[in-house]
């Protein structure tokens, strides 16, 4: 099996690999945007970086179970953003996923599509999970654009603290029945991504 900790997965516009003390800054960036928070359906982190940072370390050190967390980066080695499955549940075989492109610069250009089809594929390789769902703000449309360029389908709707999501879900005879095609839609469509979605909210 697969382990994180010496393992990258490569892509044509982007690759993923795990998450280093090198991110730290550029997360707390994020972190504290206002824009970035609502995309979230969160607030913005109030944290000093002192503070950040001694949360991160811990996360680093002692990783949550059941919880994998991966940064995006381009080719070239810019980190323009995160991705991680989590509440991984060996009874139902299932996990959530999340994602995070917190560099402007790489929205509406098919980078955050590509990195949830590697996520997707490292998962049904490297897990039993037979199913991975996600949940996104009702309003993001050019995200929910995105997860139905990598398989996901709208299977119902949710209400959470004051904000109104619907859940998507792909599970893993979808995504091996279909997998070249969804490569292939991310040739031929570069837009449709957005920059966050909730990550356990």
């Amino acid at each position: 099996m697969i382990t994180m900790s010496d393992m990258v997965i490569p892509g044509k516009k982007v690759k993923l690999r795990p998450k280093e003390w090198g991110d730290v800054q550029h997360d707390y960036e994020w972190a504290r945007d206002p824009e970035l928070a609502r995309l979230d359906a969160t607030l913005p982190v109030s944290l000093t970086l002192a503070e950040y940072i001694s949360g991160y370390g811990e996360e680093l050190r002692r990783p949550s179970q059941g919880r994998y967390r991966f940064a995006i980066e381009t080719l070239d080695g810019q980190h323009i953003g995160n991705c991680m499955y989590y509440d991984l549940s060996e009874v139902n075989k299932q996990a959530e996923l999340g994602i995070l492109i917190g560099d402007r610069a790489f929205w509406d250009k098919g980078y955050g599509s590509e990195a949830i089809c590697l996520l997707l594929g490292y998962i049904f390789r490297t897990t039993n999970v037979q199913k991975v769902y996600l949940h996104t703000l009702d309003w993001n449309i050019r995200a929910q654009h995105g997860f139905r360029k990598c398989g996901f389908v709208i299977e119902g709707y949710r209400q959470r603290d004051g904000f109104n999501f619907i859940l998507m879900e792909v599970t893993r005879q979808q995504w091996e029945e279909k997998e070249s095609q969804f490569s292939a839609s991310l040739e031929s469509s570069p837009g449709g991504d957005n920059s966050g979605q909730p990550q356990g909210k």
